[in-house]
């Protein structure tokens, strides 16, 4: 697993990669580093994980390639936390490519 300064260099290339495309932007909600398009969050980190709002977040976790994501005591329907040494970035790419498309859309 990354270590903490590693998680956070992974997220900080993901996140140069997802500002370069139009309506992205980043502010902390929550006390988390998170990616908004057209203001509404698609992306955070969560300590080793990244957690995205991806359309297909069941068939991840069901894959064992995330897990369910817990605010607080609530599990977080329709998002997938997925550490961010398990993929390449271009995965991790991926993945952030589709929680923002079915955002936008």
């Amino acid at each position: 697993m990354l270590s903490d300064v590693g998680a956070e260099e992974s997220f900080e290339a993901l996140a140069t990669e997802q500002l370069a495309v139009p309506g992205v932007t980043r502010r902390s909600m929550f006390g988390r580093d998170t990616l908004l398009v057209d203001g509404h969050p698609y992306a955070f980190r969560d300590g080793e994980r990244v957690t995205l709002k991806h359309p297909a977040a069941g068939e991840l976790v069901a894959a064992g390639r995330g897990v369910v994501p817990v605010m607080g005591s609530r599990a977080m329907r329709g998002w997938v936390a997925v550490p961010l040494g398990s993929s390449s970035l271009s995965g991790l790419a991926e993945l952030a490519a589709a929680a923002r498309g079915h955002l936008a859309s």
